[in-house]
């Protein structure tokens, strides 16, 4: 057995009951110590004070370093997790998460770098102001966080050091021990000089990367931290490296492997929906970002993106990898990736040629806009220059009953849908009115956050992200969900009623109150005869087209004035489906009261049934010009791609489906007898990795109506 199957043997006996209970106690003093202190310096002192007093964990095998001492807690230190909640996540030392930071920046100046950089913008405030107070302040912390991160890679080298004199003065020394005297001395260098400087070399990179991203995940503590485009900022150290010989591909490899093992060791193994870890980064969704272009539009692939592929088979459920895709991109690499996605890869794929002008189109520069990135599920993000993101929904089918059941007597669908969008825009300026009085920069109140060290604009700003230090605003994602329940449901209003005349609409009424009750050959003519979104069929899929052009133009009204939050619209339900549907009576598509409305840019469960090639092309009709977030679940029985000749099938599938203006495509290669099997014998199938919405997660660690959802989505074959 190699080191990469021990270390993802070991990751796989993980125990989802520890706990990081040294940040705890060392948070609890913490908040004795440093009370009074303005913001930034209490966040500065108290990550010093956690830096400098966790445990330094190097294993055998380890080459990136850097882990978290977790423990089982015995009953009485679990009654004290529980029972000193406060500490766990103060308000006065916390992260928000869900961003990407500037890696590039951390690879350019290392954190000496970045502390010069905060020391020089310091020199320049010399008033003492409230508001020069406050920017004092938050570049005092900025240099206070990197000491203290400094701190912790100096303590890894010495850790390295003392275990490789261990190995000298023991008895008996081997070839394989003398061998990881080498390693532990190799890694000692290395954390000797960064993350405080920046690196040389790949494995330098690499570490610096994840000193950062521990620190950020479960020291701060907060999920959904992306990679970024992780090929290119460490592609020019790849590429030094192997031109000198350095470095072979091969140990490369073994090394970004590493770092994906790595980032799996903080989550845990369960799914954050039915999450069993108590960790403040549970089952983090970390996107790294592969292909798409260079700044000026040419193809971005590198050696390196195809070294990511090769890291993904082993299947773990993090990171994600993003492929974006573009007209002229490698056709080697997107085949492989493709590849990857058969094979059961964590893999999701965007379209350049949609995501780039919706990005443009709310308000990002072209080049911004071309190096775009995602995180969290499906939310895109301009990587290193704006903070965590916000996410609300609309349940777009529950606004059509609120529509029919007003009161109102309408003469004609027009009239019935000029209604609908009426009860649309009402529920979205009802949620923009609480941003009217909150969301100015100059009201917000002062906090610090570390993300914010390594944000562009801030040091130069002088300002924490939560007030306004990036470019880019707060974006709030505004996400309308069950579009196809809706437009299925408008569909079969208009032709029943209006067209057809085949009964009133206070009939209808009537039927969908009582939940159909009588009236079962009604709901099966509803729901197999009567158009459906995910056929190819315009008469409901320019509903749907419709519904969304309106809803994303409505959101994107809304970005103006001196607001720190901007708002981007989105076509998704993430997992909310069910429990929308749950709390959502009968609708005229025939789907049941408390039954799920259908899920983020897909048709309904079961309705898209002339094959896969049609279901695409009524997501394709879709506005995603308007859009730039938002995904697409596609279960494809693997007997559609199977053999050598299948990637080819799966590629140009997925190229058709972009180059006709799809947007995003996460797919499960699997059949349901499969995952039937699993649910019953979850011990055989415990790294069975599958798509979800967005993330990817361990099949058996699903909750039930998360599995139940996923055997419920259509199964193509050819």
């Amino acid at each position: 057995m190699n080191r990469i199957d021990r270390l993802k043997q070991k990751l796989f006996a993980m125990d989802d009951r520890t706990i990081f209970l040294e940040r705890l106690e060392i948070l609890k003093i913490s908040a004795q110590k440093y009370a009074g202190e303005t913001a930034g310096m209490c966040f500065g002192h108290t990550l010093n004070e956690l830096l400098s007093n966790i445990s330094v964990v190097i294993d055998p095998d380890d080459l990136i370093v850097g882990r978290i001492n977790e423990i089982i807690p015995t009953t009485d230190q679990e009654a004290d997790f529980y029972g000193s909640q406060h500490y766990w996540r103060p308000a006065w030392f916390c992260a928000t998460g869900g961003t990407t930071i500037s890696w590039e920046t951390l690879l350019k100046l290392g954190l000496n770098g970045i502390k010069k950089k905060a020391s020089n913008r310091l020199s320049q405030i010399t008033d003492n102001n409230p508001e020069s107070l406050i920017q004092k302040d938050f570049l005092t912390g900025v240099m206070l966080c990197c000491d203290a991160i400094i701190t912790l890679a100096n303590r890894y080298a010495q850790k390295a050091e003392d275990l490789a004199e261990e190995i000298c003065c023991s008895e008996g020394t081997d070839e394989h021990n003398r061998q990881r005297q080498a390693e532990l001395r190799g890694i000692a260098e290395v954390c000797r000089r960064v993350p405080v400087f920046p690196p040389n070399t790949f494995h330098e990179a690499i570490q610096a990367i994840w000193f950062v991203d521990i620190v950020l995940h479960a020291v701060a503590g907060a999920r959904d931290f992306a990679l970024g485009r992780l090929d290119q900022y460490l592609y020019p150290f790849y590429a030094d490296d192997f031109r000198k010989g350095r470095i072979t591909s091969e140990k490369a490899l073994e090394l970004l492997q590493c770092l994906f093992i790595k980032c799996n060791e903080l989550i845990g193994l369960a799914d954050y929906q039915d999450a069993k870890k108590r960790s403040l980064c549970y089952d983090s969704v970390q996107y790294l970002v592969l292909g798409g272009q260079t700044n000026d539009g040419r193809d971005a692939t590198n050696p390196l993106s195809f070294l990511c592929i090769e890291a993904g088979k082993m299947k773990l459920k993090q990171p994600m990898l993003v492929i974006r895709y573009f007209d002229d991109i490698d056709k080697n690499f997107f085949r492989q990736a493709c590849g990857l996605a058969r094979y059961g890869g964590s893999v999701s794929i965007y379209n350049d040629g949609t995501v780039i002008p919706a990005l443009l189109n709310l308000g990002v520069d072209m080049e911004e806009a071309r190096g775009y990135v995602y995180r969290g599920c499906c939310n895109p993000s301009i990587a290193g220059k704006d903070g965590s993101l916000m996410m609300s929904w609309h349940n777009l089918p529950k606004y059509l009953a609120l529509t029919l059941f007003d009161g109102s007597k309408f003469q004609s669908f027009a009239e019935l849908f000029e209604a609908f969008v009426k009860q649309m825009r009402y529920a979205l300026s009802s949620e923009f009115a609480r941003y009217k009085h909150s969301a100015s920069k100059d009201d917000q109140q002062y906090t610090f956050s570390l993300e914010s060290c390594f944000l562009e604009g801030c040091i130069e700003n002088a300002r924490d992200w939560q007030v306004g230090g990036t470019k880019y605003a707060h974006v709030m994602h505004v996400a309308c969900a069950g579009i196809a329940t809706v437009a299925d449901s408008l569909a079969a209003i208009k032709k029943i009623v209006f067209e057809d005349k085949e009964m009133s609409l206070s009939e209808l009424r009537e039927i969908l109150s009582s939940n159909f009750e009588g009236n079962e050959p009604l709901r099966q003519k509803l729901i197999n005869r009567y158009p459906k979104f995910g056929n190819d069929d315009d008469y409901v899929d320019s509903l749907a087209r419709e519904v969304c052009r309106i809803f994303c133009e409505e959101v994107v009204k809304y970005n103006n004035g001196n607001y720190l939050v901007r708002f981007w619209p989105k076509i998704y339900s993430h997992l909310f489906n069910r429990p929308m549907g749950k709390n959502t009576g009968a609708t005229p598509d025939g789907r049941m009261k408390g039954e799920p409305i259908s899920e983020n840019q897909s048709p309904a469960y079961g309705a898209d049934k002339s094959g896969v090639t049609a279901c695409l092309n009524s997501m394709s009709k879709l506005p995603f010009s308007l859009a730039p977030g938002g995904g697409t679940n596609l279960t494809i029985h693997p007997s559609m791609v199977a053999g050598e000749s299948g990637i080819d099938v799966l590629s140009h599938l997925v190229e058709g489906y972009f180059q006709r203006g799809g947007m995003h495509l996460h797919i499960n290669v699997i059949d349901k007898s499969t995952l039937e099997d699993a649910q019953r014998y979850p011990e055989k199938y415990s790294t069975l990795s599958v798509r979800v919405t967005g993330y990817s997660a361990y099949f058996v660690q699903l909750n039930k109506d998360i599995q139940v959802d996923i055997i419920a989505r259509t199964e193509h074959i050819y």
